[in-house]
């Protein structure tokens, strides 16, 4: 069956047939700002199946990895207390490392999304992302994007304004 993306929300198959696409969200832990995000990620980056891509790891795998695949499904990241960016899920891949075992590798698309930033509260591990929380994209993110001129704190309130 072959999916057409209609947007990050949602997909249409061979039939016409529109699904919600499923995200997961994660902390990004240690990370300074976003363009320090991509800095690291660019170093991290491994050839998946003849595309770039860059390896997010986790203790477990999502019971929902193949409705995350079919659906083109998105990992959001939380930078700084705020959603900041996204990538594709190309693959979850079970992988034994020497120091901790069995691990999930999120093997996720290498080009960067940068989205509308959003408040999230930190938690431990990786989360299905509710549809009625997923920001709005804002487009590529490739190092070299200009600074916001608004804050994310003053972008927020003025959201919250009905003024953006």
């Amino acid at each position: 069956m072959q999916l057409t993306k209609i947007s990050p929300l949602c997909v249409r198959d061979d039939t016409g047939v529109y699904k919600m696409s499923n995200h997961i969200i994660k902390l990004a832990v240690g990370i300074e700002d976003l363009q320090h995000f991509y800095e690291i990620q660019q170093r991290e980056i491994i050839d998946y199946h003849g595309s770039p891509a860059v390896p997010c790891w986790t203790r477990y795998k999502p019971k929902q990895a193949d409705e995350i695949l079919r659906s083109g499904g998105s990992i959001y990241r939380v930078i700084k207390n705020r959603i900041q960016c996204r990538h594709k899920i190309l693959g979850f891949e079970i992988v034994d490392t020497d120091v901790k075992g069995k691990m999930c590798m999120i093997v996720q698309d290498a080009e960067m999304i940068e989205t509308v930033h959003m408040p999230k509260r930190a938690f431990q591990g990786w989360r299905y992302l509710k549809q009625s929380d997923i920001p709005e994209d804002r487009g590529i993110y490739d190092g070299s994007n200009e600074a916001q001129d608004l804050s994310p704190e003053m972008e927020e309130e003025l959201r919250a304004a009905g003024i953006l």
